[in-house]
């Protein structure tokens, strides 16, 4: 009830957002668009999404057997579908997380291993966006400024992360003494089962820090892993770009992938469920500087809906196929 409760929120600032937009547009301008649409071009921006659902899962069976605990594609699958509804109704994409974990920790049966997997693909993703967008900004000259201001954050919250993470696992006994001082003031609630939870909590961490090494050990399979994220990404970046060739516009591709980029680094922001609102207004934003304003409604809404309510749609109902099996 809860989750449909948020993706109901969710979906009523983005079409109140997405409705603003077409108001700024002139709507009939933008229904004239809506009439004309060269639909074979949104049928490849559909495939592209779900080719970016079918790489993710892809990736995530990739690490989870270069990890030795390898899942079947189709259940991989069904975990990225299912996590992404989660996403899309949480801020920064949060839920999607713990939804991958606790599935991936099912088959695994360890969730030290399970989130170090699910820490390697949001790694990938970070590590990615932070070489990507200084190099398409040089490029193309696309919002200097903003571009480099928002790599420079980006790039400074992951150094350290990465940081703080090595410092932490870089020694068992580290990892032992960080868990005994934080069991020791979670004692009160523990209620008298200290030792167990610490002994647990120390052996998913170490299983955790193995699982990190043997992937940075595996340099054939972090290649792959890595080659599976710029082509997963990329594919999804194009999706505008086909929105626009259907809208008989000029697709304008290292602009729009530029573009891209900025709004998945700045939907990161914890403010609305599926950072609603922000994506819609970021991106109306970005693309006034290349696309006409008649066309910036038409053009947020196509893509919210191939790129997010799809995700919403196609989650929720295997998310349900879940809880009812």
């Amino acid at each position: 009830m809860k989750e449909r409760i948020k993706a109901t929120v969710a979906l009523i600032i983005s079409i109140v957002t997405i409705a603003i937009l077409f108001h700024i547009s002139n709507f009939e301008v933008s229904l004239s668009i809506l009439r004309t649409l060269d639909y074979k071009f949104l049928a490849i921006a559909f495939l592209l999404q779900v080719f970016f659902w079918l790489l993710w899962a892809l990736r995530l069976k990739v690490i989870t057997k270069a990890l030795g605990s390898d899942i079947d594609y189709r259940y991989s699958l069904i975990t990225t579908l299912s996590s992404m509804f989660f996403a899309a109704i949480t801020p920064s994409s949060a839920g999607g997380e713990p939804v991958r974990v606790k599935m991936v920790a099912d088959v695994c049966k360890s969730y030290g291993t399970a989130s170090a997997a699910i820490l390697i693909e949001r790694l990938l993703d970070a590590i990615f966006f932070v070489i990507s967008l200084p190099i398409l900004v040089i490029l193309t000259g696309f919002y200097v400024g903003l571009g480099f201001k928002v790599a420079g954050v980006f790039s400074l919250f992951l150094l350290s992360f990465i940081s703080l993470l090595y410092t932490l696992l870089k020694s068992p006994k580290k990892i032992e003494k960080f868990i005994g001082v934080m069991c020791k003031y979670l004692k009160r609630f523990l209620k008298g089962r200290t030792d167990e939870i610490m002994n647990k909590l120390v052996s998913e961490a170490l299983n955790f820090r193995s699982a990190l090494i043997d992937i940075l050990k595996s340099k054939s399979y972090a290649c792959v892993m890595f080659l599976l994220t710029i082509v997963m990404w990329l594919l999804g970046f194009l999706i505008p770009s086909f929105i626009l060739l259907a809208m008989h516009l000029p697709p304008y591709f290292l602009f729009s992938i530029t573009a891209q980029v900025i709004i998945v680094v700045v939907s990161l922001i914890p403010l609305t469920p599926g950072s609603s609102g922000i994506a819609e207004g970021t991106m109306a934003y970005l693309y006034s500087s290349f696309v006409p304003q008649s066309a910036l409604g038409v053009l947020v809404a196509i893509w919210r809906a191939i790129t997010y309510y799809t995700n919403l749609f196609f989650g929720f109902l295997v998310s349900l196929k879940i809880i009812k099996d």
